[in-house]
């Protein structure tokens, strides 16, 4: 007898993306998966994104946040305690746009090996759809170097374990429930703290090319480079908690001028120099920023009707 298909609740953050939200809320009414449950949490200073959403997608559970910008992860957190309590999770960034069918791969992917806790899909550029956003990264635990999953579509139809993702991942009801939620450090480096400390409770994260998103992100390194600046100070930050908590923070140390050197050419290429300060402070804080070692978040306390 075919296993039953678990329930899943997709969870999307949004502030101020009204557009690219209803893109993506039009890809999930298309989506195969019969067991779908979709949560929106709008961290929007202004009502009338929520407002127009529950009249155009009725069948949405809409989760207003407040006015207080409580960042990226404190909005999954909150999507994650309104999710029903069996279901998976998955994770969806509002400028992406979902195969119909990327669901029902992600979970029947999760059947693959028993240790799979994570799944995530093959992202692909909405602009470009030959080439790769993202397969996966990983973060030089010794370094603090970043590598990505990036190039032609054809070098990476391969399934395998990653160390990390980003913008779209399927997170196992038996991950939330051994390892809670996300550290709530508002942007930045929060999805590879995820995979590491599942990974330190008996998790892997598997990638497969089988299911397939969109993210409307531009190729050109001249847009997306500054847009990553405007994150200095939480950028700087978060790499240095990452590695205080799963990496090597000595040897991290002696490569922080190395970094530094960097985004300093960075920020002066782009007119920023005072985004490379506020990565200096961030870095900073970073060192003496306190630090949750506890391998379980809990999320947050709800009441439900």
């Amino acid at each position: 007898m075919k296993k039953s298909l678990p329930g899943v609740s997709a969870v999307i953050p949004t502030f101020n993306g009204k557009n690219r939200l209803f893109r993506l809320l039009k890809s999930l009414k298309d989506s195969n998966y019969p067991k779908l449950e979709v949560i929106v949490v709008d961290n929007s200073p202004a009502y009338d994104v929520m407002q127009e959403g529950k009249k155009k997608y009725k069948w949405v559970k809409w989760i207003y946040a407040g006015e207080k910008n409580i960042g990226q992860t404190g909005c999954y957190n909150l999507g994650f305690a309104h999710a029903k309590r069996k279901n998976h999770i998955l994770c969806v960034d509002d400028d992406v746009v979902v195969d119909k069918d990327m669901i029902l791969k992600l979970v029947e992917a999760s059947d693959f090996r028993p240790d799979i806790g994570i799944v995530i899909p093959m992202i692909l550029y909405l602009s470009d759809k030959n080439w790769v956003n993202q397969a996966g990264a990983n973060v030089n635990l010794i370094t603090g170097k970043v590598t990505v999953g990036w190039g032609l579509k054809k070098n990476f139809l391969q399934a395998k374990e990653v160390q990390n993702s980003g913008t779209v991942m399927l997170y196992l009801r038996s991950v939330i429930d051994k390892i809670g939620g996300f550290e709530d450090w508002f942007l930045c480096y929060f999805d590879p703290e995820y995979c590491l400390r599942a990974k330190k409770a008996g998790f892997i994260t598997w990638y497969t090319p089988e299911a397939v998103a969109y993210h409307d992100q531009s190729k050109d390194p001249n847009i997306w480079r500054p847009r990553v600046l405007t994150r200095a100070y939480l950028l700087g930050r978060n790499r240095v908690l990452f590695m205080r908590k799963h990496g090597n923070i000595f040897t991290f140390t002696l490569f922080i001028p190395f970094l530094l050197t960097y985004y300093l050419i960075e920020t002066v290429r782009f007119g920023q120099l005072n985004k490379f300060f506020e990565m200096v402070f961030g870095t900073i804080v970073g060192f003496w920023y306190p630090l949750n070692n506890k391998s379980y978040i809990p999320l947050p306390k709800i009441r439900r009707g």
